[in-house]
Formats: structure tokens, C-alpha cells, sequence
């Protein structure tokens, strides 16, 4: 008997008791897992299916009385619709049907009729239409070949090397020229406007007398698009400046921020930048309506000189035919159509004419001031300084020698000064309108010299000239001089510019009210004192208040439908106050029954 026989019941007597081991620890742990009977758990699991049908049922029911409504207003708007649609269809398949029987009933009649008018056609009719249809479709494939080919874009690249040549060769030129004289290398673009116009005029006369007598091409050039210009440029200031100020206040507010983060000193120089843009924008502008006025003014007073006026007078066409016959003076005098021509050529180069005809400045040039407007500008400027210093001058003369070596304004200041204080304290006006009073009397100081031409008969349409456009332009002059000081303070150019803005928002009152005095001048050349009356009103325009005022009323008529602006109700006023034919029927008819009851009373 073999050893391994011999340990077999134990080992299997050892497996048995493990076995049990494990199933006591089974039932121990079954015990302790506490699980429920079978019929126990059986009841458990068919009360929760019952809970929760009843959930379920509930549930819809709540979201069924929920949506009814919802679903009902769905189901009308739906209903609604496909009526809609249904009669939309249905007229369209109509009115469709309609307008295809239609169309085919016209293109039988159109072709009807023009086979009948094809035959009526001589031969030479029908070969010149076949001449154009081959015109008009070799053009069609002529252009698909050169999109095809792309010849507009070779040919706008050798247009452009060409214009590098050119321009390349007018620079190397206009250095050459330079080297020899500044003055002809500045003076050569505008040599060459010039010129390119007297050829226009040689060549095609007729083209420029039309524009220039027969379009609005000259106003638009020289009054209305520079009234554009400036309206655009006062509503921009207008909006950067309240921006500063809505920037400045959140800056203020917000004490605790730094002022040398990265984003402000962003934000500073964009505002900088904007800044210098705009205020390059208002000196141009404001050069313009200086030069603008000083012509002006320049013919308006020639047309008073006693000899000097025959040639500021414009006579017609058939007037300037007969000059033969008059004397030597009459002469001189220019057509209508001469003085047309020449402001259309002067303006054009006034107003369009760039600094640089390549568009760069040279370098050698720079400074110079070569745009048409800083060449007049500068030398009309200068006079007008001139001509009101001397102006002053003479005024302060002729106030007398009591004033020693002060002005005259601050002798009048001085004297006013003392009793506004006095004023002041017994509370019969306050500091703000002692202020005001101060102000209006150094605004109107450059008016005392044309107050004098109103006690002088005769001479009361000078003294208009000097308040209405030699006063504003010298007032424009000291504004271009000061906004033209480059300052790095950005308050400081702020008030620059804000005060240069008033002058632009006169010159736009001034178009305003000449248009308004050139309407009514024949009237008013009957009416006695019109003269010093228009000096007043110019006078009254001066101050800077009246002209921030009228201005802000004229913005807020822009601004509002025109069925609420003052102007549109003023109207409908003058319109209802007249009188109607409504109310003169009804009038006459009233009269016809007074009478007819009064026959009857008969």
C-alpha cells in the first residue's frame, strides 16, 4: 500500500472541513446582510410600481391642464395660417395664371408686331440693325476675351510704370530746378495748372463756359462745399470734445487708478492724435474762409471807389459786345462770363490744388507753405494785421492824449470796472454778468474803427464790410496764429481748438445771414438807416455767446424731424393765419342765406 492511498481520507477529511469553514462564514454573512424575504421584497417592489404609475398618471395630467391653453393657441394660430396660406396659394395660382395668359397674349401681339414692323423696314434699316446687334455682340466677346486675358490688368500695370517714370523724371526736374532757385521749383506745379487750364480754354472753350455760366459747379466749389467741409469739421470737434470730457470725468472719478498704466497712455495718445488731426482740419478751414473773405471784401469795396469802381462792376454779355463805342473806363470793365471763367479756374486751384503734384513733399521744400491756400494766405494775413493795428492806432490817436500810453480798450475797461464793482455789491447784477459786460466790450473793441463810418454820411457800407468780413477774418487770423502753436499739453489744445471752433460756426452764421440780407437787398436799399441797422446786426453776430447760441439752435433744427423744428411750426402758423377758400365759401354762403331769409321776411 502506497503512501499517497494511505493520505487520501485525510486530505479529503482536511478539504471537507475548509468547506465548511467557508459556508458558516457564508451564513454569517448572509445573516449579517440582513436580506429581506422573498414575499417581503415581492410586496416592496408592487407598491413602488404602483407609486409610481400614479406619479406618472398625475404627472401628465398636471402638464396636460398646463399646455391646453398653450396647445389650443397653437392649434388657432396654425388653423389661421394655413388659411392664410391657403388663400395666398390659391390667389397666387390665380393671379399666376392669370399673368402667364397674360404674357403670352402681349409677347404674341409684341411678336405680331414686330414681324409686321420688320417686313415694313427699307433694306438698308434691316442691315444697319444686323450692323448693330454684330456691334453689340462682338463688344460682349471683346470683353470676355480681355477678362479672359487679363488685359485691363496689364494695361493699369504699365499705366502704372509709366507713372513712376514720369513721376520719377518731374522729381529729378523739379530738383534740378530747386538747386537753381527755390522759388521756380515752388512755383511750377502751379505753372503747370495754370497752363493745362489756358489749354482747356484754347482747346475746348465752349466746355469751359458752360461749366463755369451754366452749372452750379463755381457756387458748389467756393461756397457750398467749403460749408460742408465746415460743418463736418464743428460737428467732429464737437463730438471729440465731448468725449474728452466724458473721459476725463470717469478719470476723475477713479482716483485710485494710476495715470501711467499702458491703457491710458494708449488712450492719451489716440486722443493726441485725433487732436492734431482735427485741429490741422479747422486751420485749413479757417485759412480758407480767410482768404475767402478777404476777397470778398476786396471787390465789394473797390465796387464803392469813386473810379476804381467801373472794373468791380460785371456787366452782361451783350453790354461787354459794344465796348467799342464807350469811353476808356468802360473799357475796363469785365463780362459776366469772364469773371464766371476766372473764379471757376481760381478756385479750383484755391481749393484743390495740392502742395506736391506727386503727392510727396521734397525735402528740400519743406516749410515752404506751397498749397494755394498758404500762399494767399500769407500775404493777406499779413495785411489785414497791418490794416487793423494801423486801424487801432489811428483809434487811439483820436481818442486823445488823456489816455497816455495805454489803449483805449483798457481805458474803457478801467473806467467800467469801478462801477460794475459798485454794482456788484448792492446785488444789482452779479459777478457772472459784470463778466459778460467785460467780455462784449473787449470782443467789440476791433469794431471802434468801423464805428466811426456811421457818423460819416456816406461812408456807413465801409464800416458793414469792416464788422461783416474784414473783422472775422482777423479774429480767424490771431485763432490760426494761436492754434498753430504746437503745445504738448492736451487741455491746453482742447481750449485751442474749442475757441477756433467758434469762428467756423460764425463763418457757417455768416453764409447764412448774407444769403438771407442778398435776398431782401433791393428792399432794404429803401428802407432809411438799413446800412447802420445791418452794421448792428453784423456787430451783434461778433460776440461769442450770440454765435455759440445760434449756432446750437441751428443744430438742434438739423437735429430734430423736420415736422418739429421751430421753423416747420413757424410756418404752419403763418399758414393757418391766412385765409382759406374754405372759409370764403362758407362766408358766401352764409351771406346767401342772411339774404335769402330776409327776402322771405319781405
Amino acid at each position: 500500500m502506497s503512501p499517497l492511498s494511505y493520505n487520501e481520507p485525510i486530505i479529503m477529511r482536511l478539504i471537507a472541513s475548509r468547506i465548511q469553514v467557508l459556508l458558516d462564514h457564508a451564513y454569517d454573512l448572509l445573516e449579517k446582510l440582513d436580506l429581506p424575504p422573498w414575499q417581503e421584497y415581492k410586496e416592496a417592489a408592487s407598491a413602488a410600481f404602483h407609486d409610481v404609475r400614479v406619479a406618472t398618471v398625475s404627472s401628465c395630467k398636471f402638464g396636460h391642464l398646463t399646455f391646453r391653453p398653450v396647445f389650443i393657441l397653437l392649434g388657432i394660430i396654425l388653423h389661421c395660417l394655413a388659411v392664410v396660406l391657403q388663400i395666398i396659394l390659391e390667389n397666387s395660382i390665380y393671379h399666376g395664371w392669370r399673368a402667364l395668359k397674360e404674357f403670352y397674349f402681349q409677347m404674341q401681339m409684341a411678336t405680331i408686331w414686330f414681324i409686321r414692323y420688320q417686313k415694313s423696314l427699307s433694306p438698308s434699316a434691316i442691315y444697319a440693325e444686323v450692323a448693330v446687334l454684330a456691334a453689340v455682340t462682338t463688344l460682349w466677346l471683346l470683353r470676355r476675351h480681355v477678362k479672359k486675358h487679363r488685359y485691363y490688368e496689364r494695361t493699369m500695370a504699365w499705366y502704372q510704370v509709366r507713372k513712376q517714370k514720369v513721376l520719377k523724371r518731374y522729381n529729378h526736374f523739379v530738383d534740378q530746378v530747386g538747386k537753381t532757385s527755390t522759388f521756380l521749383a515752388l512755383l511750377l506745379p502751379h505753372l503747370l495748372y495754370f497752363t493745362f487750364a489756358a489749354i482747356i480754354k484754347r482747346l475746348l472753350p465752349w466746355l469751359v463756359t458752360y461749366l463755369a455760366t451754366k452749372t452750379p459747379l463755381n457756387a458748389f466749389i467756393q461756397y457750398f462745399h467749403p460749408l460742408y467741409c465746415t460743418f463736418l469739421i464743428i460737428g467732429k470737434s464737437t463730438q471729440h470734445l465731448r468725449t474728452y470730457k466724458v473721459v476725463e470725468a470717469d478719470g476723475n472719478d477713479k482716483k485710485t487708478a494710476s495715470k501711467t498704466t499702458p491703457s491710458n497712455v494708449k488712450r492719451q495718445q489716440k486722443q493726441k492724435a485725433e487732436l492734431e488731426e482735427i485741429r490741422k482740419e479747422v486751420v485749413d478751414i479757417l485759412k480758407y474762409w480767410v482768404v475767402y473773405a478777404i476777397i470778398i471784401a476786396t471787390v465789394r469795396t473797390g465796387k464803392l471807389l469813386p473810379f476804381v469802381g467801373h472794373m468791380f462792376t460785371v456787366v452782361g454779355d451783350n453790354v461787354a459786345k459794344g465796348k467799342r463805342r464807350q469811353g476808356m473806363l468802360s473799357k475796363l470793365r469785365f463780362s459776366s462770363k469772364f469773371v464766371e471763367e476766372i473764379s471757376l479756374v481760381f478756385f479750383t486751384w484755391l481749393r484743390f490744388m495740392p502742395s506736391s503734384v506727386t503727392g510727396q513733399e521734397k525735402s528740400s521744400l519743406k516749410g515752404k507753405g506751397n498749397s494755394p491756400i498758404e500762399i494767399i494766405y500769407k500775404k493777406m494775413s499779413s495785411f489785414v494785421k497791418s490794416a487793423m493795428s494801423s486801424s487801432a492806432s489811428l483809434t487811439n490817436k483820436a481818442a486823445g492824449s488823456h489816455l497816455g500810453n495805454g489803449s483805449m480798450l483798457s481805458w474803457c475797461i478801467g473806467k467800467l470796472d469801478f462801477p460794475l464793482s459798485i454794482l456788484v455789491l448792492g446785488r444789482a447784477i452779479s459777478q457772472e454778468t459784470k463778466q459778460k459786460v467785460i467780455t462784449t466790450v473787449t470782443e467789440l473793441s476791433d469794431l471802434i474803427p468801423a464805428a466811426i463810418t456811421l457818423f460819416v454820411p456816406g461812408c456807413s457800407s465801409y464800416g458793414v464790410i469792416y464788422v461783416s468780413l474784414v473783422a472775422p477774418a482777423f479774429l480767424s487770423i490771431k485763432s490760426c496764429d494761436e492754434i498753430n502753436k504746437k503745445s504738448s499739453n492736451v487741455d491746453t489744445m482742447e481750449s485751442k481748438v474749442n475757441d477756433a471752433s467758434r469762428f467756423l460756426r460764425f463763418w457757417m452764421i455768416h453764409a447764412l445771414v448774407t444769403w438771407v440780407l442778398d435776398s431782401f437787398a433791393p428792399i432794404l436799399a429803401w428802407v432809411p438807416f438799413s446800412t447802420h441797422a445791418i452794421w448792428l446786426l453784423w456787430a451783434f453776430l461778433q460776440l461769442e455767446t450770440t454765435t455759440r447760441r445760434i449756432y446750437g439752435w441751428f443744430e438742434s433744427e438739423v437735429e430734430k424731424p423736420l415736422d418739429q423744428t421751430q421753423t416747420m411750426q413757424s410756418v404752419k402758423r403763418v399758414i393757418a393765419a391766412l385765409p382759406s377758400s374754405v372759409d370764403s365759401q362758407k362766408d358766401s354762403s352764409s351771406n346767401e342765406a342772411q339774404v335769402e331769409k330776409s327776402k322771405k321776411e319781405d
